[in-house]
């Protein structure tokens, strides 16, 4: 019986992850605002599912009719952690993956790198290695130890994500998740070890791995019910977005903790001596309070700076450098082979929904037309010269 119910549950869960991972890359697919972060999603749930349909082989006793299964999903149990890290980073702050953000998936490929010649055994050779099985190898038992070091400390930085994360229905939405994987995978891994004591429990390892997988692919799919996974960049609307309120006066916004006058002079240079030494704005990620403590200042203090120095918020003063710096590169013919995106990551800008519409506000032009535009007039100044 508990074989018959185990086998229903692992069905629909496999079921459930691979509906709910194609939705979500053709949600991705009508709207790119969404892609990258759905792209990743997806990715999580197939690894689960993937781990979901091992159990279900061995719930049925399957596998040695499919002896090429074995140590199949080892990997994947290194692959949880970054996608999730990475899923996190990019629907709650809008981050990109970016190139030096493949090394999360290096222990993932060392693994299949090691696992490589046992992979490329025949079935036969296979089958003979699980019938002399006497019980879970000890490398299995060093792998589960690593894969819960490397999970926990991503499940770490994630819980670190959602508290700087600035939606807040979204991270509440999301917060139960990570819930459902802190305890799964430590009830994962006391399985794990009881697998190796007597007597034997009713339930592997394996299966409670699954079950616990098949709680979070039903809890994702809730959670994408009651707030679609895709929500946070809203839909555009046929009306003409309002005019955002203007800045409000200094005086307005700080009351009576104005910066003296006779140190405004000071801190101003020292403000853009730092802009033009140090390039902070190169950050994609940095905040008003990283930038103050910098200079010495309370962030009310350095707002206001910038706001009464330059007439402009703190973000548009950091967009003012990075698009200078963002056109400087773009009419470089020594940078002609680099995409734009990497020179407006390189410039501090973490969107490319960002770059366009604040580089088209500044310059007059998208970045592409100015490229186009620099690289005439450079021919045309050559053919001069000529």
């Amino acid at each position: 019986m508990l074989t018959i119910i185990l086998s229903g549950l692992f069905l629909l869960a496999i079921g459930q992850g691979l509906f709910l991972a194609v939705a979500l890359l053709a949600l991705g697919a009508r709207r790119p605002e969404v892609r990258g972060a759905n792209g990743l999603l997806s990715l999580l749930l197939l690894s689960c599912t993937l781990v979901v349909c091992h159990a279900w082989l061995g719930n049925q006793g399957l596998y040695a009719a499919y002896p090429h299964s074995a140590l199949a999903i080892l990997p994947l149990g290194f692959l949880t952690g970054p996608l999730l890290y990475l899923y996190l980073g990019r629907i709650l702050l809008d981050r990109p993956v970016e190139r030096r953000q493949w090394l999360h998936f290096l222990p993932f490929g060392l693994v299949v790198l090691a696992l490589l010649p046992f992979y490329l055994q025949p079935a036969a050779a296979k089958l003979a290695w699980m019938r002399g099985l006497d019980g879970p190898p000890w490398y299995l038992g060093l792998a589960a130890t690593v894969k819960l070091l490397l999970f926990l400390a991503y499940l770490r930085a994630c819980y670190r994500l959602l508290g700087r994360a600035p939606d807040a229905p979204l991270a509440a939405g999301l917060r139960p998740l990570l819930h459902i994987w802190l305890f799964g995978g430590l009830l994962s891994v006391a399985a794990f070890v009881l697998d190796f004591l007597p007597p034997p429990l009713p339930l592997s390892s394996d299966a409670v791995g699954a079950l616990v997988l098949l709680v979070f692919l039903y809890a994702t799919a809730w959670l994408a019910i009651r707030r679609p996974l895709g929500y946070r960049v809203p839909a555009p609307s046929p009306m003409p977005a309002p005019e955002p309120e203007p800045e409000p006066e200094p005086r307005q916004r700080y009351g009576d903790k104005l910066l003296p006058d006779d140190q405004r002079a000071a801190f101003l240079a020292r403000l853009e001596d730092c802009m033009a030494r140090e390039q902070p704005w190169r950050q994609g990620e940095l905040k008003l309070e990283e930038l103050a403590e910098r200079l010495a200042l309370t962030p009310h203090e350095l707002s206001q700076l910038i706001n009464g120095a330059c007439g402009v918020n703190f973000q548009d003063y950091l967009n003012r450098y990075r698009v200078e710096a963002l056109k400087r590169a773009l009419a470089d013919p020594a940078r002609a082979g680099d995409t734009i995106l990497d020179l407006a990551f390189e410039a501090g800008f973490n969107s490319k929904s960002a770059l366009n519409r604040v580089f088209k506000a500044r310059v007059g032009a998208t970045p592409g037309e100015f490229r186009r535009q620099a690289g005439a007039r450079i021919m045309i100044r050559d053919a001069g010269a000529a």
